[in-house]
């Protein structure tokens, strides 16, 4: 039997569409249509393109009604963390991104209300100023017309899915990213918002991961040929679709989530929220069958991109750029990649330089060598938190598995298992779509569970094993790693 779906997922640069059809127990993907998601531009700030997206979803849905396509759900993912704050009129106002809004001094005046310790011990999430807790204060502060009568706030997922239907509900998976919600409790946490000082009545019901929201609206048939089918709440924070699909069996696994930004950690069946994780800076993320990812954010393949447009005249591709590291010698520098000279750089290979200089360390010089010198530091980050999940969780993890845009890094995939001494397995690169359309055949009570779910893209999906080999010769680089990069 086939059934057949349609899947959006709203990245940070692009947007698209894609049908994925499950037959007898096998899932294909099919991409109809890609879409740029580019910022608006106003008074400075930098705005979620809600009404350009909408159409595009809507210019998608024209395909399928055209071309008949027998679509029985819809599920929509993208990031979490930025929201719309709505009026009466219950139309969503462009909401700005997370990185955009202005919010310094923002955690002075709010610790005066509630602690960073309470803040974590609440909500299990790190204070950081792109929340979406420190955003709202960050309006309130500045005395927004946002923040004075809000009737709705609404995460980008679920903004979408209330314009196709008109219903009004939050996820669980975005929520738990939002530094607004009790994990605990499992719900809106009335302290917090008692110390912004806005009702916590502004926020929607919140609905688990493979639930219907309800179905797409009459205006929206009417304008797309789209029959009236259900829109499903997948785990709409990207990565918890994209672990929800990882082909894992057990708990004695960890993943990590590549892309831009990956996440590094572990499943967990409740929230863990203690002195030694609030220490090492863990979130706990909701994910499908009602669990939680305890990981941590790293940067991701966001480096290479920045060597990419430095070197734009080359024409390298990132599998160009892979292959001229393979074929460089390794352990030229050290470098912590997470830094913040490389978060704000705008010449990558010039503040690697700089960096190197800084810390009397040989400057890779060729682009082999510096790209290499990046994906090292990306393994040796992999293994610094892996050692932090073992103290957290008690034991150590028998396999990693790499999802996301890094699999077809075969270099940084075996790097990773060297340097980690531990065997790391790849899954889907589109995981994050795999496990949206996986979670709407749960809702539809074709899938079982996440279990079923996992079998399922396990069966769907090639993957590859890479074995750790020169383990010593890693452990001894990693050392020289850790002296490079302390206090740094």
């Amino acid at each position: 039997m086939k059934n057949t779906f349609l899947a959006f997922d709203l990245g940070t640069s692009f947007g698209h569409a894609v049908i994925g059809e499950l037959n007898d127990g096998i899932l294909s993907l099919q991409e109809i249509h890609r879409f740029e998601n580019e910022p608006v531009l106003a008074e400075n700030h930098r705005y979620w393109n809600i009404e350009f997206l909408f159409q595009e979803i809507k210019k998608s849905l024209v395909i399928v009604a055209d071309q008949n396509l027998p679509i029985e759900s819809i599920g929509i993912t993208a990031r979490g963390i930025d929201f719309s704050l709505m009026g009466d009129d219950g139309i969503p106002v462009r909401p700005l991104l997370s990185g955009d809004v202005n919010n310094e001094g923002s955690f002075e005046g709010f610790a005066q209300r509630i602690t960073e310790d309470k803040i974590y011990g609440q909500t299990g999430v790190p204070v950081s100023h792109i929340t979406s807790l420190f955003q709202l204060a960050a309006l309130k502060k500045k005395d927004s017309e946002l923040v004075k009568k809000p009737k709705h706030l609404l995460f980008i997922p679920d903004i979408f899915n209330y314009l196709l239907t008109g219903i009004m509900n939050t996820e669980f998976s975005i929520a738990t990213t939002s530094q607004l919600y009790n994990p605990v409790k499992r719900m809106w946490d009335h302290d917090i918002f008692k110390a912004l000082g806005i009702p916590v009545s502004i926020m929607s019901r919140l609905a688990e991961p493979g639930s219907v929201v309800g179905s797409v609206s009459n205006n929206v048939s009417y304008e797309t040929g789209i029959a009236r089918i259900p829109i499903v709440a997948v785990a709409s924070n990207a990565s918890a679709s994209a672990i929800a699909a990882i082909p894992a069996i057990g708990n004695s696994w960890i993943f990590i989530n590549t892309g831009n930004i990956c996440q590094v950690g572990f499943e967990s069946a409740r929230p863990i929220i203690n002195k030694k994780s609030q220490h090492l800076n863990f979130t706990n993320n909701g994910g499908a069958g009602a669990v939680f990812n305890i990981q941590k954010n790293l940067t991701g393949i966001n480096l290479l991109n920045k060597c990419q447009k430095a070197w734009k005249e080359n024409n390298y591709t990132l599998a160009d750029l892979v292959l001229l590291a393979s074929e460089s010698k390794p352990f030229t520098a050290f470098i912590d990649t997470d830094h913040a000279l490389f978060q704000d750089s705008e010449d990558m290979p010039a503040t690697l330089t700089e960096y190197c200089k800084s810390t009397g360390q040989d400057i890779p010089q060729s682009h082999g060598e510096i790209i290499r010198t990046i994906l090292e530091g990306q393994a040796f980050k992999y293994r610094t938190v892996i050692i932090q999940i073992e103290e957290l969780r008690g034991t150590k993890p028998e396999t990693i598995y790499i999802t996301g845009e890094g699999v077809k890094n075969e270099l940084l995939c075996q790097i990773t298992a060297d340097c980690c001494g531990i065997p790391v397995i790849t899954s889907a690169d589109e995981a994050i779509v795999a496990g949206n359309v996986l979670v709407q055949a749960l809702a539809l009570g074709i899938v079982k569970n996440v279990a079923e779910i996992r079998e399922i893209s396990g069966k769907s999906f090639p993957s590859k094993t890479y074995e750790p080999s020169e383990t010593e010769v890693w452990g001894e680089a990693y050392k020289l790693y850790l002296q490079s990069t302390s206090s740094k």
